[in-house]
């Protein structure tokens, strides 16, 4: 997108669950990028940056809108937006992550972290996202390289989670995701992180990543899709296996009471910023 003429559409007032899903929707479209971010308690919006114009009507439709939703779209200014993405992405520090983009390649990262490169681009996960944040967390605390074999990312987005496993000693892994882009930008980020050789990453359709087990198992994706998997996420974690569950809102307890229903043992129930990650033993 380097000084190419762009257009912005911003949807206002959504409801979080409904954001979300919208971000899927609009790239499933074909809308060259989407984005949520919060305006205050269930208060929520979504912009559209796209190539050519945006047709208001055709988001509406495309999205089930009524006329409560306020949509506003423009032609933006002749910018250099790769150069703007990688100055508003500034490095994060998550435990002992420390997440910065290719801006920063020659600067190194603290003597004491373990460094990641990310770009901020078209697959989710930077770190930035409580998501992403807790599950991060929960990977450094729960995940010991000695014990688990192997480790399988459901919805790997930009590969952040894997590389994180693999920046702490995994040499197993496998990463997938169901969209196409993710899988490129993944494949990507694992090389520039020199960890391409301990992670493999596929295009999942379904859910083909059952057709073997894992000692740990992340999952940071919507709670309909984990809802929806669960009997096969199941059956690829291993007796004694960690699974950890992201994706979804405090004021949603049907993952949580999905899983449990299974008989796993939940150890830890992170909140930040409205968001829940747990943490199961099978």
């Amino acid at each position: 997108m380097e000084n190419e003429q762009l257009f912005h559409c911003i949807i206002k007032g959504m409801p979080i669950s409904k954001a979300f899903s919208a971000i899927d929707i609009l790239f499933d479209y074909g809308y060259s990028s989407a984005s949520c971010s919060d305006n205050g308690h269930d208060d929520w919006q979504v912009e559209i940056i796209h190539p050519s114009p945006i047709d208001i009507a055709e988001v509406r439709r495309v999205l089930g809108l009524d006329y409560s939703f306020q949509i506003q779209s423009e032609q933006m200014p002749e910018i250099d937006w790769l150069q703007r993405s990688f100055q508003n992405f500034k490095p994060i520090t998550v435990g002992s992550f420390y997440i910065y983009g290719p801006h920063l390649r020659n600067h190194p990262a603290p003597i004491d972290k373990v460094g990641i490169e990310i770009a901020a681009a078209t697959a989710f996960g930077t770190g930035t996202h409580a998501t992403t944040n807790r599950c991060l967390t929960a990977i450094e605390t729960y995940l010991d390289p000695y014990v688990h074999e192997n480790f399988l990312d459901i919805g790997c987005g930009s590969c952040i989670l894997s590389i994180a496993a693999a920046k702490l000693g995994m040499r197993n892994i496998v990463a997938c995701d169901n969209q196409e882009e993710a899988i490129r930008v993944s494949k990507e980020n694992a090389v520039i992180n020199n960890v391409a050789h301990r992670i493999k990453i596929f295009q999942n359709k379904a859910c083909e990543f059952s057709e073997k087990s894992y000692d740990f198992v992340v999952a940071n994706i919507l709670a309909l899709p984990l809802i929806s998997m669960k009997n096969d996420v199941l059956a690829s974690l291993n007796p004694g296996g960690i699974l950890v569950l992201s994706g979804f809102t405090v004021d949603d307890n049907s993952v949580e009471e999905a899983y449990s229903s299974l008989g796993l043992s939940l150890m830890h129930k992170y909140t930040h910023n409205e968001w829940v990650s747990l943490v199961y033993r099978k």
